[in-house]
């Protein structure tokens, strides 16, 4: 406007300041008779402080379980819900959270000498393929489902060439070794 030229940046942070001490309750320097200290929160601060505590909070719940997932909800430590796959919301401090991948095809190798049944030591491998088709069970019933499975898988191994000779073992016993 005419010969005017760009506002005064000092001026505008002044005027910055002051919107915002009013916002706040904060005096600029000068008490007004009120007796109030410019560090005090007016209740426009407050206010602005929990709305934005509380919007943060909110955020902080929002999490997404995808298509090949099941999201297992512990409301403040006791199973609560299993959740099927989209944009979820849970408070946090309460509700807890664990996600499985129930499309996975997951496997264990596992190699081991072992002593048969006629005291030869053979040399054993295997793999375990499975999938989680209980998400519940698979997140509480078990401390470490992984290795649980590598202890049963041990046992069992052990138990099927303990009790079966070698010959047996390395011929046609093979696939019958498997399946039990």
């Amino acid at each position: 406007r005419g010969d005017q030229g760009p506002p005064d940046l000092d001026e505008a942070l002044k005027k910055l300041q002051e919107k915002m001490n009013g916002i706040f309750g904060g005096g600029g320097g000068s008490s007004k008779g009120g007796g109030r200290g410019s560090s005090s929160l007016g209740m426009g601060g407050l206010l602005l402080l929990f709305v934005g505590a509380a919007v943060i909070w909110a955020a902080m719940g929002f999490y997404t379980v995808n298509e090949q997932e099941r999201g297992v909800i512990l409301r403040m430590g006791k199973f609560h819900e299993t959740v099927l796959p989209g944009l979820r919301w849970n408070p946090p401090p309460i509700d807890q959270r664990f996600t499985v991948n129930v499309t996975q095809v997951r496997s264990k190798d596992h190699r081991a000498l072992m002593l048969t049944e006629d005291e030869n030591i053979v040399e054993v491998g295997l793999k375990v393929q499975y999938r989680v088709t209980d998400p519940q069970a698979f997140v509480l019933q078990v401390r470490d489902p992984e290795v649980s499975l590598a202890h049963a898988l041990e046992s069992a191994l052990r138990h099927v060439v303990g009790t079966s000779e070698m010959h047996f073992i390395l011929t046609e016993g093979r696939a019958l070794l498997g399946t039990e």
